[in-house]
């Protein structure tokens, strides 16, 4: 018998539906007991036990009798559909928190403890999708293992056994049977720590791989900027000195040009004069072919005019002949349709006649039928009443035999009682009274001491209760210090892990945007010329100010255009825009004297833009704009921009730019977001692009985009760092309390058990005295209580001896009266069921007639109505047919006399057309004459015009170079050209050309050193603080390596010991419920590997009464069934499960097996819930409430309950 126990969870209910052959919900209420489901084989009653299975997080189709999860879903059957979705449920009241306190706060288990019931549920649809629930709310398997963690509920815990669980218990290797002894002694969840452990142990240590890369990444990136540092401060050196031959450069060549500036200012003056009086001839022969022109407007306009006119009159000639073809076209049409809709409404007509007269025939044969089916109904009733009579009266009269015959044997034993008791009355009377006067002396003495041993147990008392209540409280105080303490190292170890992500995410980001500034600033991956050009403009900007940059830099585009504007620039994207020809001229020839490679300049000034005209292509489908409209750039660069891109289309996909091409043959370029390009001339250029290669116009994207990132990464990583150190200092403040708490906790437990030592003494003496004090008094009560009883007996024996002789004579003569009514009720019971069962079965056949006459009725009314709407609609066409004939004449008549006055007005407007164009000839001549006499005066006027924007350039160009030299130096050293101090002799008599050649030879030197990183020694010391920072990190996930370990360890010690005195419990409950259900024998349980207890496998070995030692495999199938019902009941000693589901588990015990199987399962009745699957009759009678499965219909099952009083 196994002892009382909380029982935190009460199975209320099981709800299915659309599982296997449960088609529509059903539900099944329990009650605490035991509960039988029973029913015929192939009934579904074993779909039950599967449900349950199942919703505990069953996985294997193969153990659930299925080839695949989708075979669970009812799969339709007689008047039922196949359901699209299963779901079952499982209901219990929640007595208790279980195992809650050992989750975390916010885990679906913790939550669900908090309420009175908990519902677990599991769905699963037609199309594979499925999914667990708690109380209604979806979540995981895992939630659900949390939930029933060490309860003794789950798919391989011991709550469902079926006969083939029973076998695999038995059967399995024993290596596979240790899931049982593992749950009852509640190891699951140190495997589950252990695994736990094991992955965050995994994770660190790859983490210390990742940390341990990083270092030595950043190891060779330290050794790499040490070197720039170096770099640079050689390279700051050659600055200085290549600054001073420059500000003496730029002051010889300020001071040329001031000169050059006054000579072509005077020169100016005198072409002014010049141009403006040819401009005054030059206007008047303008006005006279501007009247000219405007008249020759006018004329245009009216004749495209009435060009236009003519144009609509005939396309209206043209629309009037196209409808009345098509007119006369549906009139034969619907003419052809009239006459088939007349022949299909006389064959309706026909068959509507021919159903009607069916369908009166059916229904009088149904309704004769229903008839005598309701006469014969009656008299099955009645039959079965009598039945229900007989059978009743039987039982009563069965019942009060057993009862007679109960009485008779109680009161024969009860005679023969008595008949002994007199003989022996009268000598206990003589010996109790000696005894008597002998225990009223011993009851004195032991009054007397143990008033003194009382007074001594209360002082102690008093003195423990106290005790006790200081360590409560200490003990609360510190198991509260304990868990804040373990959620902020939980915490503190969390918000470090995020630290060290962030911080290896900002150290690559921050290596990437200095990677790509250094490959911007050092134009890499541009070609040679372009690298020369653009560095030069970066150290001499006022000799190449007229450099306005790359293409690729000058602009912007959304990143889905970015494919497609690359390729449609192609290498343009690294040409050269300038503000004017003379700019790139002398680009040219800086490339030249350096052979610098080739560079293709866009001179803004002399630049022909390239304009997309074909309007009606930009609605197209598949058109997404010209490629200049979709990009960004600074207006000023419009010209070059226009030019490159503004005949190019941006189509959505090759398949609408070849469609597009066939269909328009369109003068622009077609480029695609793929990349394909589409040209004019019908080439197609495509194919695979390495796309996570950036390109230059992605370049300047990614540079924007890291610097955000940086930016968001170093404000969480400070926010993080703030937060790391709260936790740090908090911790610190609770070991220090759970220090002292600790050491009071101590002294407390050394004076309690001092008080306690002292305390089990008086207890001791206490309870010794008042147990022989009780033993007097109760003896001496027992003696006059029994002395008192004899008398009595003594004078009653004699009366009730003579009364129980004749009872039992009278009790026989009444039943074997009774028994010859029963014989005879019985004979004329089977007689009525016989004729009982006759009917029904010529019921059944007359029931399966009505229905399919009802069936053929119903038929034969759908068909009745459908030809009725057929005929309905076919009139209804016939009629719209004849007016639409109609009204198509008429409209034929309107259009013929449309079409006569619209060839009159064709005429008149080309007679107009024909004068306009004449007119216009005529001035046209007019006009070629004043331009001719125009263009001799013009040319005289742009000869002048041409010399005086000569001068004005020189002028401008003159004056734009002084301020570019005074700009350039003040710019790149902050010096005024005009404050510097007038050059000396000496510096004037450095010959120029030795100048140059000096700066040459510096520019030449620190060009060789490539692009120089001037923040490298800022840099350097950055990195160096980082591998500082790393190594501190490192050394961190070391410590976490090995207090993992440590863990470990400890998980598989308390594993191994808690195993360990759960085997032995189980060990010794075995061998008592073998012994009861054997009715004696030797059972034994060993570990396979003693050595390795955690990993061991165990075998059974059993003896059953006169046999001798065995293994399982080697016993009767009854045997090895109650051996393994033995070992699950060993089990539930220990720690019972809240229910059980046993499936026709004693299918192979004899009757004699199965009353001791049941009699051990009414033994554990009080702390579990069982649910018996069975056909054994035995089984069923120790049942508190009883299910029934039933199949009325094939492959669909049906509950019918049935509760005992």
């Amino acid at each position: 018998m196994c002892s009382g126990r909380f029982k935190p969870l009460h199975l209320n209910s099981i709800k299915i539906r659309g599982f296997k052959s449960f088609a529509e919900e059903v539900e099944l209420v329990l009650e605490p007991g035991i509960t039988t489901i029973v029913g015929p084989n192939g009934c579904g009653k074993s779909n039950v036990s599967d449900a349950i299975r199942w919703v505990l997080g069953e996985q294997s189709a193969r153990s659930l009798r299925c080839a695949s999860m989708r075979d669970l879903l009812f799969n339709g059957g007689a008047n039922f559909a196949p359901a699209q979705r299963t779901e079952v449920a499982l209901r219990f009241s929640n007595n208790g928190s279980g195992n809650a306190d050992t989750l975390p706060e916010d885990a679906p288990a913790k939550v669900a403890f908090a309420s009175p019931e908990i519902e677990v549920s599991r769905h699963l649809t037609r199309d594979g999708e499925s999914r667990y629930l708690i109380n209604q709310n979806p979540c995981r398997l895992r939630d659900i293992s949390e939930l029933f963690m060490d309860t003794g509920i789950g798919v391989d815990a011991y709550s469902v056994m079926e006969q083939s669980k029973i076998d695999l218990i038995l059967n399995v290797r024993p290596e596979d049977r240790r899931f049982l002894f593992d749950e009852v002694a509640g190891i699951t969840k140190y495997k589950h720590r252990k695994k736990t452990a094991l992955r965050k142990l995994e994770q660190t240590e790859q983490n210390l791989v990742r940390i341990n890369d990083v270092i030595q990444e950043l190891q060779r990136e330290t050794e790499s900027l040490k070197e720039q540092a170096e770099q640079a401060r050689h390279y700051n050196a050659q600055q200085a000195q290549l600054k001073q031959f420059e500000l003496d450069l730029a002051h010889r060549e300020y001071d040329k040009l001031r000169t050059d500036y006054l000579q072509a200012q005077t020169d100016l003056d005198e072409i002014l004069s010049a141009t403006t009086d040819a401009s005054e001839q030059l206007k008047a022969a303008e006005e006279r072919i501007e009247n000219a022109t405007h008249r020759q407007s006018e004329l245009d306009i009216a004749i495209r005019t009435g060009q236009t006119e003519l144009r609509e009159i005939e396309t209206k000639i043209e629309q009037i002949e196209r409808q009345i073809v098509l007119h006369k076209e549906r009139q034969l049409n619907i003419q052809q349709q009239r006459q088939r809709a007349l022949q299909a409404l006389e064959t309706l007509k026909a068959q509507h006649t021919g159903v009607l007269n069916q369908q009166k025939q059916r229904t009088q044969e149904h309704q004769k039928l229903e008839a005598s089916f309701k006469i014969e109904e009656s008299r099955l009733a009645a039959r079965q009443q009598l039945l229900t009579q007989l059978a009743e009266r039987i039982n009563a009269s069965k019942e009060s035999v057993r009862e007679a015959q109960t009485v008779l044997g109680e009161a024969t034993t009860e005679l023969a009682t008595s008949e002994r008791k007199r003989l022996t009355i009268e000598h206990d009377l003589t010996s109790r009274e000696d005894n008597l006067n002998r225990l009223k002396e011993n009851a004195d003495v032991l009054t007397t001491e143990l008033k003194t041993a009382t007074d001594t147990h209360t002082e102690v008392q008093r003195a423990e209760t106290q005790l006790k209540a200081e360590l409560v409280q200490i003990e609360a105080e510190r198991d509260q210090v304990e868990m804040e303490l373990g959620e902020n190292q939980d915490a503190l170890r969390k918000v470090e892990a995020e630290i060290s992500g962030l911080q290896n995410t900002l150290g690559s980001s921050v290596s990437r945007l200095k990677s790509l500034q250094e490959l911007q600033s050092a134009y890499e991956g541009y070609y040679i010329g372009v690298r020369a050009i653009m560095q030069a403009k970066n150290h001499y900007p006022d000799q190449f100010r007229g450099v306005c940059g790359v293409v690729a830099e000058l602009l912007t585009m959304d990143t889905e255009y970015e494919v497609a504007i690359e390729v449609a620039l192609g290498s343009a994207v690294q040409n050269v825009i300038t503000e004017t020809a003379e700019d790139a001229q002398k680009g040219v020839a800086f490339l030249k004297k350096h052979r610098a490679g080739r560079v293709t300049f866009l001179p803004l000034d002399i630049l022909r833009r390239r304009r997309f005209q074909d309007d009606k292509l930009l609605i197209q489908p598949g058109v997404i704009g010209i490629a200049e409209e979709l990009i960004d750039y600074d207006r000023k660069y419009e010209v070059a921009m226009q030019h490159l891109l503004g005949n190019t289309l941006v189509i959505e996909d090759l398949d609408a730019a070849i469609a597009l091409t066939r269909r328009f043959r369109p003068t622009a370029r077609l480029v695609t977001l793929d990349g394909e390009l589409i040209n004019t001339s019908g080439a197609i250029t495509g194919g695979h692009t390495n796309q996570q290669k950036g390109g230059l116009l992605s370049r300047a994207r990614e540079l924007e985009e890291l610097e955000d990132k940086i930016g968001q990464l170093t404000q969480t990583n400070n926010r993080k760092t703030q937060t790391r150190k709260a936790y740090a200092a908090k911790i610190a403040n609770l070991q220090k309390t759970r220090q002292t708490l600790t050491a009071q906790w101590q002294d407390k437990r050394v004076e309690k058990a001092s008080l306690t030592k002292d305390m089990e003494q008086a207890n001791l003496q206490v309870t010794r005295l008042k147990q022989q004090l009780s033993e007097v008094e109760s003896e001496n009560r027992m003696l006059r209580q029994a002395m008192a009883v004899s008398r009595e007996e003594q004078e009653t024996l004699e009366a009730d001896i003579a009364k129980l002789t004749q009872k039992t004579k009278r009790t026989q003569r009444w039943i074997e009266r009774v028994s010859e009514q029963i014989e005879s009720e019985d004979r004329k019971r089977a007689e009525v069921a016989d004729t009982c069962q006759e009917m029904e079965v010529f019921l059944a056949g007359q029931r399966q007639r009505l229905q399919g006459l009802a069936s053929e009725i119903q038929s034969l009314d759908e068909t009745q109505q459908r030809t009725t709407k057929e005929m309905a609609e076919h009139q209804a066409l016939i009629d719209s047919d004849e007016q639409t004939r109609i009204d198509l004449g008429e409209q034929v008549a309107a259009a013929q006399r449309e079409f006569l006055r619209l060839e009159g007005d064709r005429a008149e407007a080309e007679a107009h057309v024909e004068q306009l164009t004449e007119e216009r000839e005529t001035l046209l001549q007019e006009v070629t004459v004043l331009q001719k006499e125009m263009r001799a005066t013009r040319r005289k006027f742009e000869q002048q015009n041409r010399a005086r924007h000569k001068l004005e350039v020189t002028t401008t160009q003159l004056e734009m170079r002084i301020k570019s030299v005074s700009t350039r130096i003040h710019d790149k050293y902050q010096v005024s050209i005009d404050a510097l101090p007038p050059l000396t002799n000496d510096e004037q008599a450095v010959d120029e050309i030795d100048l140059l050649d000096n700066i040459e030879k510096l520019k030449a030197e620190l060009t060789a050193m490539g692009a120089v990183n001037l923040k490298a020694i800022e840099a350097y010391e950055e990195h160096k603080k980082r591998h500082d920072f790393l190594d501190a990190q490192r050394e961190d996930l070391q410590q976490s390596i090995q207090s993992t370990y440590q863990a470990i360890q400890k998980i598989n010690q308390t594993s191994r010991e808690v195993f360990l005195e759960t085997f032995e419990k189980v060990q010794t409950n075995f061998q008592e419920v073998f012994t009861q259900l054997f009715g004696g024998g030797e059972t034994e349980l060993l570990l396979t590997d003693p050595s390795n207890v955690l990993d061991s496998g165990i075998d059974i070995i059993a003896r059953p009464p006169g046999k001798r030692p065995q293994s399982i495999t080697q016993l009767s199938g009854g045997e090895r069934s109650l051996v393994a019902i033995g070992l699950l009941f060993a089990v539930f000693k220990i720690k019972p499960s809240p229910f059980c589901v046993l499936d026709e588990v004693d299918a192979a015990l004899d009757e004699a097996n199965v009353l001791r199987f049941a009699n051990l399962i009414r033994a554990y009745t009080e702390n579990t819930q069982f649910v018996i699957i069975t056909h054994n009759r035995r089984t069923m009678e120790i049942a508190d409430a009883m299910y029934g499965v039933t199949m009325e219909q094939a492959g669909i099952s049906k509950i019918v309950s049935a509760k005992f009083a």
